[in-house]
Parts: C-alpha cells; structure tokens; sequence
C-alpha cells in the first residue's frame, strides 16, 4: 500500500508523464508509492485538485467515434467496455487506437445514464374522457356520497412491493430480511363510501371477469349497498381487464348496477388508495413481516376491524372542483383541474393535457 496523504505538485506531473507514457496504472502507482485508487482518482477528476491546470495531451475522442458510442450504449445500454472501445476504435486504422481508460473516461464526461420518464401512457381521446369526467363531476358532492368506491390490493409476507430498506446506524446491519420471491402474498378487495366501511372480501390471487362476478354475487354487497343507501347508489370500479370484460358488462345490466364511467388510469382519484394507505401503515408497523398466509390474513381482517367509519367518511367528506382556464406550460396548452377531498388536495394538472 502506498503512502497516504495528498499529491505534491511534484508527484503529479511525474503521474502525467508515466500515464503519457502509456504505463497502467499500478505500475504507476508503483513508481509513485501510492495507492492504485489515489492515482486513479486524480487522473479522473483533475480538476477537483488545487492549482491543476490541466493535461494537454489527454486524449479524447469527439464527433464520429462520439456518435458510434452513444449508438452502441442505447441499443445495449450493458455493453461492456472492452466492446465499446473496439466501437470507438473501428475505421481508425490511420491513427492510434485509444485505450479502454480513454473511452470510460470521455463516457463519464459526455454520456449519462438517465432513468425513463414516468408518464402515462394516455391518447388523446384517454385525455379528453379525463377532461370530461372532471368538467361533469364540478360541484357534485350529493351525487358522490351515493358512490360505492371500490379497489384490490395485494398484501405480501415480506411488506408492500418495493419497500425492502430500513434505516441503520453506521457499521450496523438491517434486521429486515426478504425472501427471494417474497414469500407469498394475499389479495383483497375493499368497499367504501360516505357511510362508511361497505365489504373487505379476499380474492383469489389472479382475478378474471368470472371469479369476479362470483365474488360479488357470493357475498351478496348489493344488498349492503341497498340498506345503506336506500335512495341509491352507483358503483366504482378502474379499468382492470377483469372489470371491463363482457361477461362483468353483462352482469351489471342484468343486475342493475349503475356503474360509474371512470377515466383511464386515474388510481389516485380513488379515495380506496388513501384507505389502503392507511392500513399498510398499521399491518407493516415496525417493519413487520409475517411467517404465513394465515398470520397476514388475519391481521388484515384485525385492521379492517378496528377502521372506524369516521376515518372513511373523512376521505370522503364531498368532492369539489374547481378550473382554471386554458394556459401555456411547456409549449403546450392544457386544462388545469383540482379536485380537493377533505382531507387532502389532489391536482391533475399533470394528467388533463388536451
């Protein structure tokens, strides 16, 4: 291990000239007598050490090499560097190839790695049904206490999806594990509505259009519905497959259901994702995880249980809308429509683009 402490001035211009050279890097941090990550460090960022005013003869490549780089990281964002340096160096015959240090090197400069942009995946007759939905529900609020909204959620051993970290003080691991797969998981469905808790019915794992309709019928929420809201009432389902297929279509005309037209993707306009909120929070407390299926169902069933109806109904205290007009963002006009609901404010100015 070489000697610590920071580069003399000295020491870096022999650094410069041994990479000039086109010595590696160990044997230059050899000849230094420093360690192999500290000279790699000051040969990639230069700049960040006082008073360096730069290496002339650094190589780079620009233009048709560039191009050929980019193209070869967005067809196979992986590519390893070794295929990336023969890209780079294909049709170079002329000139001295450059080194696989150079291409990491002008790649970390130039070319950033980005995530995708989350955006919904809307047409513009999806936007304008959003449109159209918000303009016909402006000031409802007698008519949304009628509704039945409804949703499925899936609950695993492990905690919700996604949620794996855990806070932890330096040098100390997390007591949270995971299971590979997860170790399992439960599916439920949920009813709500301005009278409170409607049904909590688990489901099976996939749902389709058949057990579906089975399960509506099997636990009879119709007539729960009926008794809590006698002068009626209007039932909200999303888009999911098994809810827009025929045979579902077909049952609520046979029934009478009065079903809700509901835009495209729109989840977080359903106040049932603020209810599932708000029991993953007690079910998971502490970052628990559960040993079985039937320890989760049975403290799901427990948190539905000690759910009051004022906590529903707080979510569900009326729906009042407000617009602006039409205004320029980002070169493109769009219909700015918030929709608040005790307690909280939700915009969707992000998704009502026209």
């Amino acid at each position: 291990m070489g000697r610590a402490g920071a580069l003399t001035e000295a020491e870096k211009r022999a650094i410069w000239g041994w990479r000039a050279e086109g010595l590696k890097l160990s044997d230059i941090a050899t000849r230094a007598d420093r360690s192999r990550n500290a000279v790699k460090r000051f040969l990639d960022q230069p700049d960040a050490t006082p008073g360096y005013v730069g290496n002339q003869n650094a190589r780079k490549f620009t233009g048709p090499a560039q191009t050929r780089v980019f193209n070869k990281l967005r067809a196979a964002p992986r590519s390893p560097l070794k295929a990336l340096t023969i890209q780079v160096n294909t049709g170079r015959s002329q000139r001295k190839p450059v080194s696989r240090e150079t291409v990491r090197r002008n790649i970390a400069d130039d070319i950033s790695f980005r995530r995708a942009i989350v955006r919904q995946p809307l047409s513009r007759e999806n936007r304008l049904r959003r449109v159209a939905f918000a303009m016909q529900n402006l000031n409802k609020i007698e008519e949304h206490r009628k509704v039945i909204f409804t949703d499925e959620k899936k609950f695993n051993l492990d905690g919700p999806d996604g949620y794996s970290g855990q806070w932890v003080r330096t040098g100390e691991l997390p007591d949270r594990v995971r299971r590979h797969t997860g170790g399992g998981s439960v599916m439920f469905w949920m009813a709500i509505s301005s009278a409170g808790k409607m049904a909590l019915l688990k489901t099976p794992a996939r749902i389709t259009s058949e057990n579906y309709v089975a399960m509506l019928e099997s636990s009879r929420v119709a007539t729960i519905f009926s008794e809590t809201h006698p002068e009626g009432w209007t039932f909200m389902q999303d888009n999911a497959p098994a809810h827009a297929a025929r045979n579902t279509k077909s049952f609520f005309a046979r029934e009478g259901w009065h079903v809700m037209d509901w835009p495209a993707y729109s989840p977080d306009l359903n106040p049932v994702e603020n209810m599932w909120s708000i029991m993953s929070r007690r079910i998971y407390a502490g970052n628990r995880q559960y040993e079985s299926l039937s320890e989760l169902e049975a403290e799901i069933i427990e948190v539905w249980a000690s759910i009051t109806n004022a906590e529903v109904r707080s979510l569900l205290t009326g729906v009042e809308c407000t617009s602006t007009p039409l205004r320029e963002h980002r070169g493109r006009e769009r219909s700015e429509l918030l929709i608040s609901r005790a307690p909280y404010s939700l915009s969707l100015s992000n998704v009502l683009f026209v």
